[in-house]
């Protein structure tokens, strides 16, 4: 399975983002988040992967029992290797524009 998370969509400070996103990922499985925009079921039952989406950068990892246990903790940043943007700003306007989409937007 893959989760894919998009820090755009929530306007959170870094702050509040890393305690949110370290709760998560605790237990990622059975919790959701303003953030989480896609669970894809890839076939693969014993890998869990990641792709987060933050300041025009993707992190994409394979969820280690040793990278949950830093995540836990830190949060996503565990694995940054720059420094993400510590405000997030227009999530309200993207969720408002995305409510304006039909139901059937994307179905076939």
């Amino acid at each position: 399975m893959k989760i894919v998370m998009d820090r755009g969509y929530c306007d959170a400070s870094l702050t509040f983002c890393a305690r949110c996103s370290a709760a998560f990922f605790q237990k990622p499985l059975g919790t959701d988040r303003p953030c989480v925009v896609d669970v894809i079921d890839d076939g693969n039952d014993d890998v869990l992967r990641f792709e987060v989406r933050t300041d025009g950068r993707t992190l994409e990892f394979d969820l280690t029992d040793e990278l949950q246990e830093g995540l836990a903790v830190e949060g996503w940043e565990f694995l940054a290797d720059f420094s993400p943007e510590f405000f997030r700003h227009g999530a309200a306007q993207r969720w408002r524009e995305l409510g304006k989409l039909p139901a059937s937007h994307g179905s076939s």
